[in-house]
């Protein structure tokens, strides 16, 4: 049986996961069409498209996907699953479902002054990632003058925004690293100075963490919701106690600092072969 990433981007984190694959046979990363190409019946996928840097859906090769299962081939991360990860509200109304506690998540429609009731609230994309065009509204004055600025942005014409009440930062957030139905890893992330926002890519620091069982039974629901064989989930603990499910991120980048005892690569990949030995989860509406 032979493996291949399925994804438009050589990561490190793609890579990676690619080389601690353990079969004779891996075509290492290959795109949606080229998969088709190369693999076959028995054959298994790890699929990570990803959301579009124009932050206004996923990227393209979800139909691909859906081709390769229906040739035979075990695609973890489903097409149904990666579209609960990656859309924001979709993601937000399964948790919601499932009793997941998560920030109160609406679309922002052509009237703002709906959203006056939520202030203070967070504005963002509702296919975005990286922390981009992620906006922290305090009061009606910067909500007019959002609604403004963004109104002829792409991506809020095209893939939407959604609103979400803001959950009181502590300084930092948890990503838990899920594969399989097993938490592998996790990362604590602390914001730079003068930053709310717990991206790397915004200026956090990353370093490993340990997770206490509250908050790896609460990813273990999220993903589970979501029907994700490989995600990482972003909890915020709660002032005093208790953990809130921010997001779901569906092709997360992860590094060898989610897990200070094993190479955490090695462990995705012993989680998800020994699932696609019996299939990969239930879609989404199999789930509903």
């Amino acid at each position: 049986m032979a493996f291949a990433i399925i994804a438009h981007s050589s990561s490190e984190t793609n890579l990676a996961l690619a080389s601690a694959w353990r079969v004779s046979e891996c075509y290492g990363v290959l795109g949606p069409r080229e998969a088709l190409a190369f693999l076959s019946q028995g054959d298994t996928a790890l699929a990570r498209l990803d959301v579009r840097r124009s932050l206004d859906g996923v990227e393209s090769g979800l139909s691909d996907l859906v081709e390769l299962e229906r040739r035979g081939v075990r695609v973890l991360n489903r097409p149904e699953a990666l579209l609960a990860g990656h859309d924001k509200l979709l993601s937000a109304r399964l948790l919601e479902s499932g009793c997941v506690p998560t920030p109160r998540t609406v679309f922002v429609g052509d009237d703002w002054s709906e959203l006056v009731s939520m202030l203070p609230l967070v504005i963002k994309p509702r296919f975005g990632s990286w922390g981009a065009d992620v906006f922290l509204v305090d009061d009606v004055h910067e909500l007019n003058r959002l609604a403004e600025e963004l109104a002829d942005r792409p991506w809020l014409v095209r893939g939407g925004a959604i609103a979400q009440e803001l959950v009181p930062s502590i300084g930092f957030d948890l990503r838990v690293l899920v594969a399989g139905a097993t938490v592998v890893g996790a990362a604590r992330r602390r914001a730079r100075d003068g930053e709310w926002r717990t991206n790397v890519s915004c200026g956090a620091k990353r370093v490993a963490e340990t997770v206490e069982p509250r908050a790896a039974r609460l990813a273990l629901e999220a993903v589970e919701m979501t029907c994700l064989d490989l995600a990482v989930v972003d909890i915020m603990p709660l002032p005093g106690e208790g953990f809130c499910v921010l997001e779901v991120n569906a092709a997360p980048d992860f590094g060898l600092d989610y897990n200070a005892d094993k190479n955490v690569f090695l462990a995705v990949s012993e989680q998800l072969a020994r699932g696609a030995e019996f299939g990969s989860r239930a879609s989404v509406l199999d789930a509903a």
